[in-house]
């Protein structure tokens, strides 16, 4: 859905990060009396990852093994940025949360250049909001419901978020 503006259409991507671990998310396990419900753990590194989903039904994800900094936010923002010029040609609004990286020093000169040079501007939600940002739903549904129950590593995590972006609409999809 494209969103007519005053003087022609935007596209709205909803941003936000969220993480990833080598052991799914506990939904509800079922053990016999008496017994303790064990998932054989390994160690793996957390996956962050950053994503837009965007009003064209595009997922645009990138994963890191670090934490999120200003400046891999900005450089995620800017790879969004230039891929919706180059497709659509048209402002891109990001929709984002209040968190410290969104809203950094650093981030306000990065926010001019975006405006500038990509004609995408930044706007961001009221605070505690979360319903707010539809990105929201992809991680939940991808916790809870996309992932398979099993231990994986940092590069089969990766493999499958990447996987997700690219067949989301198809194989991976909102139905309510």
């Amino acid at each position: 859905m494209r969103i007519c503006a005053a003087r022609g259409e935007i596209i709205l991507g909803y941003v936000d990060e969220s993480g990833f671990s080598s052991t799914p998310n506990n939904r509800y396990a079922w053990t016999l009396c008496s017994e303790v419900h064990s998932v054989t753990a390994i160690r793996s590194k957390r996956i962050n990852v950053m994503g837009c989903l965007l009003s064209t039904d595009q997922l645009i994800t990138s994963c890191l093994e670090e934490s999120v900094t200003g400046t891999w936010f900005y450089a995620y923002l800017l790879g969004v940025a230039q891929r919706v010029k180059q497709i659509y040609d048209i402002p891109l609004v990001l929709i984002l949360d209040n968190a410290s990286i969104h809203r950094s020093k650093k981030m306000e000169t990065f926010r001019e250049l975006l405006e500038i040079e990509y004609s995408t501007s930044l706007y961001f939600i009221p605070a505690y909001s979360p319903e707010l940002n539809r990105i929201e739903m992809v991680w939940k549904q991808m916790k809870y419901h996309w992932r398979d129950f099993k231990v994986m590593s940092a590069e089969q995590i990766k493999e499958w978020v990447y996987s997700v972006s690219s067949q989301f609409g198809s194989k991976y999809m909102f139905t309510f």
